[in-house]
């Protein structure tokens, strides 16, 4: 491995790979997944059983661990978390390992403030409606208000407007403090010089304290600014509105006022994003289908920090920038969102290796919302290497066949004909003839005479004849013909390929497709039909 950094967790040098060339896997004897592929992005779609986590998904994740590189692991299922313990331990990397569950903390409000102070109130305001957008994504909930931009406005500018003054009086900000302030947040401009709702309403002593005693003082013209919204603009809004968009955004953060999203994402942090540079390597013990909404929003909260993190490192020193890193979310329909693609667009300059892996193209579009299909099939678009296993989906299996393409193909015709043939005749005649003849004749004068003569002939014939004829033919005709053709029907992916276990002698094969490539093992195409030992 070229390169190598310390890290504080493994209590030693963990080397790493820093040369994009650098092998990774081996797809055949004459062929090479390299950490420049890995940059480039990988999905993998499989059927249930199909063997994507046991096969490809096992080998890539050896070879990252391998390569020294941190990772970020969302998981769907509790036992995710023990797969993964196996593999570090498997690969060296036992040492690398944070779970993170109820028991470790990531303050991400305080962390982004940490990060850039009063200028870093706006990164503050995309996180929270990127927390938002999980709990719509988490609950199902894509229509009514969130499907209308309005809404997802209006509960930014609120933000906008808020975070500043809480930041400014307290030099910090909670989710709880944010709530408390838009719930008490004055009605009716009158209500602030209102001596009874001055001292029982949140916002009035926030906003006294900004202005009197701020723990950060901000400039004078944005101050003005955030009053005059309070003030006038806030108010003004229609009561149902206003009572709607308030509702909305407080019910929805409110789980990070109680219990484990409490303690995780609001109180100390023990662990940042940034550990990912050092090597380490992060398992959201929080899987989806045990803490449910809590660990989808969770791990959707984190894997966000952590792209932000990812993409602004090349402004680090140099000792944060060398080191790859991935992220990896096998059953990835419950983390993605459309914001994944706009980092998959970029991460590769920031030698950032992303898995993402799921059974079907469907399962996207039926948990974005079907109005998103199009960000669904951008998103798979963004990764350069697609890898497809045993599947069932005629939808996944006709864009895998349609991603690989057609090509000018020899296609050989072939026919056959035989017949027999039988004639059959007949013949039968017969003729019969018969005759009379009879004369006579007399002379007179000196003499007489006299002389008659009588015959009689009779004759018959018969002929009879019959003939009998076969006959047989055969032929056969061959012929060949250039015509554009699909490289591998979609049947293939749903009949051809190994899902491992005993049957198969535990092999699972998949279609290896790269964009660009000309895999020499198949004969300069762009895909190759690999195998992987469970």
């Amino acid at each position: 491995m070229s390169g190598s950094g310390r890290s504080a967790l493994g209590n030693g040098i963990l080397p790493f790979v820093t040369n994009l060339d650098t092998p990774l896997l081996s797809l055949s004897p004459k062929d090479r997944f390299t950490l420049r592929d890995a940059c480039n992005g990988v999905h993998i779609f499989g059927g249930i059983g199909s063997g994507k986590t046991s096969g490809s998904g096992k080998a890539l994740a050896a070879a990252y661990l391998r390569g020294g590189m941190g990772g970020l692991v969302l998981c769907a299922k509790p036992e995710e978390v023990d797969l993964w313990l196996s593999y570090a331990q498997a690969n060296g990397r036992e040492k690398w390992v944070v779970l993170f569950d109820e028991r470790k903390g990531f303050n991400f409000i305080a962390y982004e403030l940490a990060r850039q102070g009063l200028k870093g109130i706006g990164n503050v305001t995309e996180c929270l409606m990127r927390v938002l957008e999980a709990a719509d994504h988490a609950t199902g909930s894509g229509g009514g208000h969130s499907s209308d931009p309005f809404w997802g406005q209006a509960i930014r500018q609120i933000l906008q407007y808020t975070l500043p003054l809480i930041f400014s009086a307290n030099g910090n900000v909670t989710v709880s403090d944010i709530i408390d302030f838009v719930v008490s947040a004055a009605t009716k401009p009158e209500q602030y010089v209102d001596a009874a709702f001055m001292e029982k309403s949140f916002v009035a002593q926030t906003l006294r304290k900004a202005l009197d005693a701020p723990s950060v003082k901000m400039p004078e013209a944005e101050q003005k600014s955030l009053l005059e919204y309070w003030f006038r603009q806030y108010p003004a809004i229609p009561e149902r509105t206003r009572g709607n968009i308030v509702i909305s955004m407080s019910s929805k953060l409110d789980r990070f006022k109680h219990g484990r999203m409490r303690s995780c994402f609001c109180d100390r942090s023990t662990l940042v994003p940034d550990m990912l540079f050092e090597g380490a390597l992060i398992i959201m013990n929080m899987p989806a289908l045990t803490w449910n909404e809590d660990g989808i929003i969770g791990q959707q909260l984190f894997k966000y920090m952590a792209q932000r993190a990812i993409e602004s490192r090349n402004g680090l020193d140099a000792r944060h920038q060398a080191r790859p890193v991935f992220i990896w979310a096998d059953e990835a329909q419950y983390f993605v969102n459309v914001n994944d693609e706009a980092f998959l667009s970029t991460c590769r300059g920031s030698k950032c290796c992303v898995v993402y892996m799921t059974q079907t193209l469907p399962t996207y579009y039926a948990r974005m919302g079907k109005d998103k299909t199009d960000a669904a099939d951008g998103l798979v678009g963004k990764f350069n290497t697609q890898i497809f296993h045993l599947n069932a989906c005629n939808r996944t299996n006709t864009f895998a066949s349609q991603l690989i393409g057609r090509d000018l193909q020899w296609r050989a015709t072939q026919g056959r004909s035989t017949g027999t043939n039988t004639s059959r005749g007949l013949n039968e005649g017969s003729n019969e003839n018969r005759g009379f003849n009879s004369g006579h004749s007399s002379t007179s004068g000196g003499g007489s005479s006299f002389s008659s003569n009588s015959g009689s002939n009779q004759g018959s014939g018969e002929s009879w004849g019959a003939n009998v004829g076969t006959g047989t033919n055969e032929s056969d005709s061959w012929s060949e013909a250039e015509q554009m053709d699909n490289l591998i029907e979609p049947r293939f992916f749903a009949s051809e390929l190994k899902s491992g276990g005993p049957r198969n002698g535990k092999l699972v094969t998949g279609v290896w497709f790269k964009a660009g490539a000309r895999f020499e093992a198949s004969d300069g195409s762009n895909w190759l039909l690999a195998t992987f030992r469970q």
